[in-house]
């Protein structure tokens, strides 16, 4: 009995993370969300296009991560545990 009980248990070790690698991911798509925005302010033709560009990476970056997209991650390697 004792040796189900510690495999369920979640592991004492937990990872600290500094606050730059807690806020460095948002802190990019922040910074070209505001750089897409500046762009647009700036004029036509190239300006709109990475005015696009720089606010459709939010966009796509919330579109995969919503869906669970895992890229990297070998089909089938999660861990299932079924009941019998």
């Amino acid at each position: 009995m004792s040796s189900s009980a510690s495999t369920s248990a979640p592991s004492a070790r937990v990872a600290q993370l500094s606050t730059w690698q807690v806020f460095r991911a948002p802190l990019l798509v922040g910074i070209v969300a505001a750089a897409g925005l500046v762009f647009g302010l700036f004029g036509d033709g190239m300006w709109d296009g990475l005015c696009w560009l720089g606010l459709s990476v939010p966009i796509l970056l919330s579109l995969i991560y919503s869906a669970g997209w895992n890229f990297g991650s070998q089909p089938g390697s999660q861990d299932v545990q079924v009941d019998a």
